[in-house]
């Protein structure tokens, strides 16, 4: 199958981004390049292995679980249906975050997942230990898995629970957390891809909100005063989540916020300082 035919049936089983994902899986199963494909794109790619990967996503199975691997800043995660996707955007928290933190300190990636926010941190910042926490005993291995892949084990603390309730003793200089934030009742609608990824990671209650509250609540005794908590919210909770953080504001819970947008120009990521 030539490039264009890749594509072509990517299109047809509904890929939001055909043209991408053609060159992915071109470049992951045959090593070449996007770069390479303009030289040739009459080049003919054949294998039970393309077979294989068309046939999985026409059953909407994601192209990461697929591969059992996906980029997050700059940098190589496994990843499967245990746990989120990364995405894009959470590469802004992430950013802001390693910013914040220039003279070091201890921090808790909270809804951890696969791990890539946690450890991206260890990667590129000061930061001194990192503790990586999920209700998710599945998704806490794999953030295991990539801690060893990137040689950051020994400075991983992990801890199984629910946030919410199992909160280890003790305080953090800054808290990042991508948490479940999507309503209860949006997941049906989710498109068939997203729905193969953990309902866990998804459901954030009636109106999404759930960890998000407990953050903004109990979750700041976890923080020391002055410390950052770092949250990533759905495109179109901005308004909700202005509202949350100027009460908190007004009753002295919070000394500052900040709302960044992701590319899309959406609001995405809440910084609070305690």
């Amino acid at each position: 199958m030539k490039y264009e035919e890749i594509k072509k049936e990517l299109e047809l089983l509904g890929a939001s981004d055909p043209q991408s994902e053609a060159l992915i899986i071109i470049e992951g199963l045959f090593g070449v390049s996007g770069a390479q494909l303009l030289l040739d794109r009459e080049r003919d790619f054949q294998g039970s292995e393309l077979e294989s990967v068309l046939n999985k996503r026409k059953e909407h199975i994601p192209l990461q679980h697929i591969f059992g691997e996906w980029e997050f800043m700059g940098k190589k995660f496994y990843v499967s249906p245990d746990c989120l996707i990364p995405r894009p955007d959470t590469e802004i928290l992430v950013e802001k975050a390693l910013e914040i933190m220039k003279n070091g300190g201890d921090v808790a990636d909270l809804c951890t997942g696969s791990g890539c926010i946690g450890i991206s941190m260890l990667l590129y910042g000061n930061v001194g230990e990192m503790t990586l926490m999920d209700i998710s005993m599945p998704a806490l291995e794999m953030a295991r898995k990539n801690a060893s892949l990137h040689g950051v084990m020994h400075r991983c603390n992990f801890v199984h629970g629910d946030i919410t309730r199992d909160m280890i003793g003790k305080k953090f200089h800054m808290i990042v957390s991508n948490p479940p934030y999507i309503p209860t009742k949006d997941i049906e609608s989710l498109s068939p891809e997203v729905k193969k990824e953990p309902i866990l990671a998804l459901d954030g209650g009636g109106d999404g909100l759930d960890i998000i509250r407990f953050l903004l609540g109990n979750g700041l005794s976890y923080l020391y005063d002055g410390g950052h908590m770092l949250i990533e919210f759905g495109y179109d909770q901005g308004e909700k989540m202005g509202a949350l953080l100027r009460e908190k504001c007004d009753t002295g819970l919070i000394k500052a916020y900040e709302i960044l947008h992701d590319y899309g120009g959406n609001p995405r990521v809440a910084v609070i300082q305690k």
